[in-house]
């Protein structure tokens, strides 16, 4: 009896283990899932705005460029956090709004290249109703409102808030954007290039500045004043 005993409870040691080593692999293998489905992502949503036309420009300011948690990285503020209630559609008041919830933001290109709202809608119109409204030109993206957003006449300034602000970037970079002030920096008119799917939802092209008469990416504006190759 305690030999039948104690193969029982090798047999039950063992299937443990094997449990055990089973949701270790499953597991693993989940984390590889998920990170081939985001690196994918990425590249499906750029070649699909380069294809569509659907890559966008917003003027940021630069502020906090270190987190000792996350790392190095340039957080940014938008021009667009703070819309004018004149500067909306109708439709962006058709409907109370909730705090913090999100919304669709309808963006439209300016003379200057940039893009600035012009709508905010609860939910993604389809193409047809965008084409039907006569304004297939605006893209979508995703953001915040902040606080309630009711009438145009009972607010001027609507605030926003919006999930590309943290720009990564290397540690040698990012250490010399922290040796200067933030003012100077913003009047290098700092622009950031986001691709847009056809849900809204944004990755980062890349952030530039000005050069003195020329645009380049903040990482070559590191590579000139620190001298690296």
């Amino acid at each position: 009896m305690q030999a039948v005993a104690k193969a029982r409870q090798k047999m039950i040691k063992l299937d443990a283990k094997k449990i055990g080593l089973a949701s270790l692999a499953l597991a693993i293998f989940v984390q590889l899932v998920t990170a081939v489905s985001l690196l994918t992502y990425s590249y499906r949503t750029k070649v699909y705005a380069e294809k569509n036309g659907r890559i966008i420009n917003l003027a940021c300011k630069a502020y906090d460029p270190y987190s000792p948690f996350k790392g190095r990285y340039i957080r940014l503020s938008f021009e667009e956090e703070s819309i004018s209630s004149k500067n909306l559609d109708k439709e962006s008041f058709q409907n109370h709004t909730k705090h913090g919830k999100r919304y669709y933001f309808r963006m439209e290109e300016g003379a200057d290249s940039l893009w600035t709202v012009r709508g905010i809608r609860k939910e993604l119109p389809s193409e047809d109703s965008e084409q039907a409204s006569g304004k297939s030109k605006g893209i979508y993206i995703k953001g915040k409102t902040y606080p309630y957003m009711i009438y145009p006449s009972a607010t001027d300034i609507i605030s926003a808030s919006f999930p590309f602000s943290e720009y990564y970037m290397q540690e040698n970079y990012a250490q010399y954007m922290d040796t200067i002030q933030w003012e100077d920096f913003n009047a290098l008119k700092p622009i950031l290039s986001l691709y847009v799917d056809k849900k809204g939802q944004c990755i980062q092209k890349g952030l530039t500045v000005l050069n003195g008469t020329d645009r380049i990416s903040i990482e070559e504006y590191c590579r000139i004043k620190i001298k690296t190759p």
